[in-house]
């Protein structure tokens, strides 16, 4: 009888196991409006809302939770393995500790945004127009093949900070001439900015589109987890399938309201 309660009793937990599933973290940009940030303790995003989604379909055999990290972390994080995966970075060839990347989440529209007085001067041609000029980025934002020749060349200057609110203040106060990064994320930080006194007559001026760049999760060639290539297979098949279902077309939309 003991022997038959305790086989019971074994089979019993390994059931619940086997429903709890495969715990998965994927780390996440924390302000990268409006795609991935924090705010007021709440992640929330495009890319947040849609995984979400994409995570349920996952369930049981994988149980996947969002992290938010500053996004230098993520990637040094990724780098040593001590992450699985991170998202959502622009693919980047100097980048070799990422292996795989994911099946495209989006594809953003990097732009150019300069200050009025940048403007009073006709520029459309990157990067001639724009020579001489420091343009803002992102911390950890990976450059476009434009970006990256014309900063070797010196033709333009880059410097980095955390955020776009940070670069915008900047774009704002004259201190670069202008900003880099996907359109939808400047404005929708800009936005925000808007009750500032500081911001009453600040106005965005898109100069030129630099690049279509597609995010992805990227996973760490560092971290050899047992479930790694069937959670990625998975992974990949439920965003293509979230995808067409109109998933993220619908929460695009919406935070475009």
């Amino acid at each position: 009888m003991r022997n038959i309660l305790f086989v019971g009793l074994a089979i019993a937990v390994l059931a619940g196991q086997a429903a709890a599933g495969e715990k998965v973290v994927l780390e996440a940009d924390d302000d990268y409006a409006p795609y991935s940030y924090v705010e007021k303790g709440q992640h929330k995003g495009i890319y947040v809302d849609f995984l979400k989604k994409v995570a349920e379909k996952l369930a049981p055999a994988y149980e996947v939770s969002l992290q938010p990290v500053p996004w230098k972390r993520g990637l040094q994080n990724l780098e040593k393995g001590d992450s699985l995966a991170l998202f959502p970075p622009y693919f980047n060839k100097e980048r070799k500790f990422i292996q795989p990347y994911s099946t495209p989440l989006f594809r953003e529209t990097v732009v150019l945004f300069c200050t009025d007085e940048v403007m009073k001067t006709p520029r459309k041609n990157f990067p001639d127009d724009f020579a001489g000029l420091t343009i803002g980025i992102n911390l950890g934002f990976a450059l476009g093949e434009k970006m990256v020749s014309a900063a070797k060349s010196g033709k333009i200057k880059t410097e980095e900070v955390k955020g776009n609110e940070a670069n915008i203040k900047k774009l704002n106060a004259g201190r670069i001439g202008c900003y880099a990064n996907d359109r939808m994320s400047v404005i929708h930080s800009a936005k925000g900015l808007r009750g500032n006194s500081e911001f009453k007559n600040f106005k965005l001026n898109e100069a030129v589109e630099l690049s279509g760049e597609d995010a992805f999760i990227g996973y760490s060639m560092a971290n050899n987890a047992s479930y790694k290539a069937d959670f990625i297979a998975k992974m990949n098949t439920a965003i293509e399938e979230a995808k067409k279902a109109g998933v993220l077309t619908k929460l695009l939309a919406d935070y475009s309201k």
